[in-house]
């Protein structure tokens, strides 16, 4: 008997959390308010565009501050919830078990490394702009289709940028140079979200930059962008289903060899790498009492299984 779509999806669908396969109202609303924190850091938290011609710490040290700022905000805050507050274990949390403190730590200052990262690829492309390097225009009106159309393909192309420089990173000798330090992080908290080594976060954030230097955008594209490549991992790390948690990418600290995409843009069907947490308990059952605290699970061999670091 041929499956049916409503067979599918069932099968498919994430066993725990909201998250659906492919777009859905709740991930559109996510995109457009996004969108708006965007707006907001691009119009009263940035430097004017010409001001930036030359590379100067008079307008450079305000974009480092301001992106410290908001960054630190938004992942202590949902630390101290989810974590430290008496509102700790009122959520739904994937894994029972309580990140250490050292992982916090460990995890505070790779994600706070980040930051700054984001903010000199930020200056980066503001000096671009300014000094006539790369095109870009303020007028939406004067590309109204291109514009609406850049908008509507960014998370799609998101989505297929982040498996595209993810998936490869899970084999030798990426993983071990650039990659495992993320995976140390296996039952993640809110500070796992950018805790990467300086060659993964400035690759993350190339995802940003790539459209705007390819062709002339919008600024409110680049920052719009940003803020999803700067502000969205928290929620694919904070281990909880309130507060837009992802299950899909709680699975790929938990089994490694699954979900290297994202749930907007499945690409991971496409490859076979798909996984909707069947037997989740029984798997953190068998190998928990294997991961002590900083433990480095193995690589990706090319057919999708573990192999030997």
């Amino acid at each position: 008997k041929d499956e049916t779509w409503n067979e599918w999806y069932r099968r498919n669908k994430m066993k725990r959390g909201g998250e659906s396969i492919g777009p859905d109202l709740p991930a559109i609303k996510a995109n457009l308010m996004t969108m708006g924190l965007g707006f907001i850091v691009m119009k009263f938290l940035t430097p004017k565009i010409e001001d930036c011609k030359n590379f100067d710490w008079r307008w450079m040290l305000p974009v480092f501050l301001r992106t410290f700022g908001i960054g630190f905000c938004i992942y202590e805050g949902v630390h101290q919830l989810m974590y430290k507050s008496s509102y700790k274990g009122t959520f739904t949390k994937f894994n029972k078990k309580w990140p250490s403190e050292e992982q916090h730590w460990r995890d505070r200052r790779y994600t706070c490394m980040s930051f700054l990262v984001n903010a000199a690829m930020e200056c980066y492309l503001l000096q671009a702009w300014a000094s006539g390097r790369v095109p870009y225009y303020t007028d939406m009106s004067e590309h109204p289709i291109k514009t609406a159309l850049m908008f509507c393909i960014y998370p799609i192309w998101r989505d297929f940028h982040f498996f595209l420089y993810h998936y490869p990173m899970h084999f030798q000798p990426f993983y071990k140079w650039i990659h495992a330090h993320h995976h140390r992080s296996w039952n993640t908290g809110p500070w796992s979200g950018l805790s990467m080594t300086i060659p993964e976060s400035s690759v993350t954030f190339t995802g940003p930059s790539i459209p705007c230097l390819l062709t002339a955008a919008h600024p409110l594209l680049f920052f719009y962008a940003n803020m999803l490549a700067f502000v969205n991992p928290v929620y694919g790390h904070h281990g909880h289903e309130e507060f837009a948690g992802s299950y899909f990418h709680y699975l790929h600290h938990s089994r490694v060899t699954c979900n290297y995409g994202m749930t907007f843009a499945p690409v991971d069907l496409l490859f076979g790498t798909w996984c909707a947490g069947e037997g989740e308990d029984e798997h953190l059952e068998k190998v928990e009492k294997l991961r002590p605290e900083g433990w480095k699970p193995a690589c990706t061999n090319f057919i999708g299984k573990p192999s030997a670091d």
